[in-house]
């Protein structure tokens, strides 16, 4: 008898829970995603020319063939602070490159015009490039990075001519996103 009770009761217990649960006030809506931690402050322009720009011309300058009065001289990182000072450079570059990435920078300083016209497209024409187009835009910061993968390893091999043939490819990936997003009309009147 003992044993009919407990049963019952736990199936009392199950019903009234079941029934509560179903009665429970229903889940609150799904709140709107918070807004990114992040605030850029600097445009496109102002990250290249501030950030990049000067980074890697550290880096691309770090390895050259200098001919000075018919004498040809090589220059390249000799010491492990030449090489380090190199790497810094190189790892500023990479990571400012996810500067880039974030969708809410602006294209240049509000009230900023081309600073190429007629060779560079206007600030409000590149953004609406990079916004029809933003997995190019992407792909191509993206490729930014992978060159400067490519760039830390010939570092930390001390390796001149692979840094030599790395900033080669730094430049490509530049040069064709600036073809595609920068200018692309000097490209087209060119062909």
């Amino acid at each position: 008898m003992k044993k009919c009770r407990r049963q019952t009761a736990a199936a009392v217990v199950l019903v009234v829970a079941s029934l509560l649960a179903g009665c429970a006030a229903p889940a609150p809506e799904q709140a709107p995603p918070a807004a990114p931690p992040y605030r850029p402050v600097a445009s496109i322009r102002e990250v290249m020319n501030s950030v990049i720009d000067p980074s890697i011309d550290v880096v691309w300058n770090s390895v050259a063939t200098i001919i000075d009065d018919g004498r040809m001289t090589d220059r390249a990182p000799a010491t492990d602070e030449d090489w380090a000072e190199v790497r810094r450079h190189a790892l500023v570059v990479s990571e400012a490159a996810n500067l880039l990435l974030m969708p809410d920078r602006p294209v240049a300083p509000t009230g900023a015009t081309s600073m190429a016209p007629g060779i560079e497209l206007a600030p409000e024409e590149i953004r609406a490039l990079i916004d029809e187009n933003r997995d190019g835009w992407n792909f191509y910061v993206q490729q930014l990075q992978d060159s400067l993968t490519t760039t830390l390893a010939a570092i930390d091999a001390k390796d001149a001519p692979a840094l030599l043939d790395a900033g080669e490819q730094i430049d490509t990936t530049c040069e064709n996103c600036h073809q595609v997003f920068w200018f692309p009309n000097a490209v087209a009147s060119a062909r």
